[in-house]
């Protein structure tokens, strides 16, 4: 398999961009990760980015079947050990949420409301579930999923790394087959929470390359924003033989 991907982030109407994303690409397959500095934390962006770097470097050098759960717990020691290094970094959190391809297996993991979805001939079959307290709303029954873009309690995550103690990340269980045609979108709540499932369906059908399909969900997103809207950023990804 071979992959095309583009990548947008913007600090929207914040001061700093406290999202981060990168990928690296290896011989078999490759690694795309993505993550989002928790507003109102201290070095919010000093997190994001140590997240991303770390797992991509884990992924490089780290061959074991369960190097995603490892990398996860080796990037909560990091960040504890640097929130310890000064004052301005005791509150550092972020999210993360990482994609990863063998030959033609998927797997996706993450901590917090960044998300990624894979989309097949132009449909959603899989997304991440946040760990929001929306999310869990949602799953007792008590919202429909398309509340929680503008929910009031939005915002209030149960797992972030950089929290005190173990991180629990959620993993897919087992590995999915990937398709030629199949493409994967990562994203940050400031990405997703103004471009639609159905929009980013749409989009994708009508665009050829993946930088394409970002600029047409980046053309909805900005006629929608508000002023002072958080940062946003998004990887995709395209599967072709």
């Amino acid at each position: 398999m071979q992959f095309q991907t583009a990548l947008i982030s913007d600090k929207g109407g914040r001061n700093v961009n406290q999202d981060f994303a990168a990928y690296c690409e290896s011989d078999h397959g490759g690694c795309w990760a993505l993550a989002d500095g928790l507003g109102g934390y201290q070095s919010g962006e000093v997190a994001a980015k140590l997240a991303v770097e770390t797992i991509l470097q884990e992924y490089k050098h780290n061959s074991c079947s369960n190097w995603i759960k490892e990398g996860i717990e080796k990037t909560q020691t990091i960040i504890h050990q640097q929130q310890k290094s000064g004052i301005n970094k005791r509150s550092m959190r972020t999210t993360i949420v990482i994609l990863t391809f063998e030959n033609d297996k998927a797997c996706w993991a993450h901590v917090g409301d960044s998300r990624v979805y894979h989309i097949r001939e132009g449909r959603v079959i899989a997304q991440t579930k946040d760990h929001s307290v929306c999310q869990a709303l949602v799953n007792a029954g008590e919202i429909t999923p398309e509340l929680i873009r503008f929910h009031e309690d939005r915002n209030r995550l149960y797992r972030v790394l950089g929290s005190d103690g173990a991180v629990k990340a959620t993993i897919l269980n087992d590995e999915v087959s990937i398709q030629q045609g199949d493409a994967f979108l990562l994203c940050s709540d400031g990405f997703w929470e103004y471009v639609t499932e159905i929009e980013m369906e749409n989009t994708r059908i009508s665009a050829s390359t993946p930088f394409e399909w970002l600029q047409k969900m980046e053309a909805i997103l900005n006629e929608r924003i508000l002023e002072g809207n958080d940062n946003y950023s998004a990887l995709a990804v395209f599967v072709s033989s």
